[in-house]
C-alpha cells in the first residue's frame, strides 16, 4: 500500500504548495483511494506535479464536514464523475468555529445530487478491503482545541459533537491500517474502536491529532501531549501523522514515541507493509 501526502500544512519538496488543509492519494491492491480534498483545488495541481492521475480515482472518502478537508469536493467532482464519493450523512449541515467575536463557518458546500455520493451512517462496509465507521466509545485524552468548534441546529450555536466524522480502516492481506482526518474524538480513542471492530491491533494509523488550533492558538498542556505519547505506544500502531497535530506538539511527542511517530509533509511517500 502507497499512500502520497497531495496536500498538507507542510512540504518536503520546494516544487510543491502548501495550504492548512489535507488530502491524501491511497493506493491499495483494489482501489485508487483519494482521501480528503484540502482546502481548495490545490490538491489536483500539486497530483500532476507528482504524475498522479486523480481521473483514476475511484473512491472519495470525506473524513467530516470542515472545510479544509472538503474545500476541493466540487472541483474533484468536475474532473471525476466516476468514483463513489463517501460522506458521513451529517457532513454537509452547517459546521463554524468561533474566531474572537463572531463563528466563521467552516462548512463544506452540499454539491449537487448525484449518484456518485453515497451517504454513510455509522458504519459501512465498502468491501472486503474497506469500511468505515463513527461512532466512537471512549472519551480519553478528548482533544482541547474542539472548544470553539460548533454546529448550528435550529439556529442555535452548540459545540460540535464531531457525528459528521468517519474513520476509514484499509485490510490489506493480514495488515490493518487506519485513516483519519483530524482525530476530533481523539486518536487514541478511534484507535482502540478500530481495533475492537476487527478484533486485532491496527498496525498503521495516518491522520491528524487534533493538539493544535491554528485559529485560536489553542493546543494540549506539555504533559498531555506527553502521557498521550505514552497511551500512543501502549497501541502497538505505529503513527504518521500531519496537519493539526502541528510541529510543536510532534517535536514533544517524538522523543517518546521514537520510531513508533512520523510526521509526513506535502509530497511524501509512505509504503506500508506487513
Amino acid at each position: 500500500m502507497k499512500i502520497t501526502v497531495l496536500v498538507e500544512n507542510t512540504t518536503s519538496n520546494p516544487n510543491l504548495n502548501v495550504e492548512h488543509g489535507l488530502s491524501l492519494f491511497i493506493e491499495t491492491k483494489n482501489h485508487h483511494i483519494l482521501f480528503d480534498a484540502g482546502d481548495s483545488d490545490l490538491f489536483i495541481e500539486n497530483a500532476k506535479k507528482l504524475n498522479i492521475d486523480l481521473t483514476q480515482v475511484d473512491i472519495f472518502i470525506l473524513s467530516h464536514g470542515h472545510h479544509d478537508h472538503g474545500g476541493g469536493l466540487d472541483t474533484f467532482l468536475k474532473i471525476n464523475q466516476h468514483a463513489k464519493v463517501y460522506v458521513q450523512k451529517h457532513a454537509f449541515e452547517c459546521h463554524y468555529s468561533y474566531r474572537k467575536d463572531h463563528y466563521e463557518s467552516i462548512s463544506v458546500p452540499k454539491p449537487y445530487e448525484i449518484d456518485q455520493i453515497v451517504y454513510v451512517d455509522d458504519q459501512l462496509i465498502i468491501d472486503d478491503e474497506l469500511m468505515l465507521f463513527s461512532t466512537i466509545k471512549r472519551k480519553e485524552f478528548y482533544p482541547q482545541s474542539n472548544q470553539n468548534l460548533y454546529q448550528k441546529i435550529d439556529d442555535q450555536f452548540i459545540h460540535d459533537d464531531f457525528n459528521h466524522e468517519h474513520n476509514l480502516i484499509i485490510k490489506e492481506d493480514k495488515m490493518y491500517v487506519l485513516v483519519a482526518g483530524c482525530a476530533h474524538h481523539g486518536m487514541i480513542n478511534i484507535i482502540h474502536e478500530a481495533s475492537d471492530i476487527v478484533g486485532q491491533t491496527i498496525d498503521y494509523a495516518v491522520g491528524g491529532l487534533h493538539l493544535y488550533s491554528r485559529s485560536t492558538g489553542i493546543s494540549e498542556t506539555v504533559e498531555t501531549i506527553e502521557a498521550l505519547g505514552s497511551a500512543l505506544i501502549d497501541t502497538k500502531t505505529k503513527l504518521y501523522t500531519c496537519h493539526c497535530t502541528g510541529e510543536k506538539a510532534y517535536e514533544i511527542l517524538k522523543p517518546i514515541m521514537n520510531d513508533m511517530i512520523t510526521y509526513i509533509r506535502t509530497g511524501d511517500q509512505i509504503n506500508l507493509n506487513e
